[in-house]
């Protein structure tokens, strides 16, 4: 389903992750904030992959 609402949240989880690599590149306030931005960008890769492998499989029964 190209244009769905999963390759919105897709584009969505890649412009937050690019934001939190700009800020982590960044002078960031303290080592909290890094924790913190680290673990959101390791939620939402998490998600992206989960909706990935979703697709595949997809795809796999698809031509199966």
């Amino acid at each position: 389903m190209a244009g769905g609402p999963a390759d919105a949240r897709l584009r969505e989880i890649s412009d937050r992750l690019e934001a939190i690599a700009a800020e982590l590149e960044g002078e960031v306030a303290d080592d909290e904030r890094a924790a913190e931005l680290a673990r959101e960008a390791a939620e939402l890769s998490s998600e992206a992959v989960a909706e990935a492998n979703r697709r595949i499989r997809e795809g796999e029964a698809d031509s199966g």
